[in-house]
């Protein structure tokens, strides 16, 4: 999951470069009226003092874009993270 290419846009879509992150993403259908049922990323966040961080963000029955959805992640992981080394 270190390697994992897809969702680069999701949980380690603001996180630092050099930041080592294990995830998988998830995502389904978006039905006829615009709602997609889910769009998800979870996955393990290494920080800076080699502390392990356990994160899973579900963004589910959204109308946003998929563009939208992503960056709601991805500002969720960056905050997250951002609590955890910023003290």
């Amino acid at each position: 999951m270190l390697n994992n290419a897809s969702g680069g846009n999701r949980l380690k879509g603001k996180l630092p470069k050099n930041t080592k992150i294990a995830h998988r993403t998830g995502t389904s259908f978006t039905n006829n009226s615009g709602m997609t049922g889910a769009i998800n990323d979870m996955g393990i966040i290494e920080l800076p003092n080699k502390k392990k961080l356990i994160i899973c963000v579900l963004v589910n029955d959204t109308y946003e874009s998929f563009k939208n959805s992503e960056e709601i992640i991805a500002d969720i992981a960056k905050v997250t993270y951002e609590h955890y080394t910023l003290k």
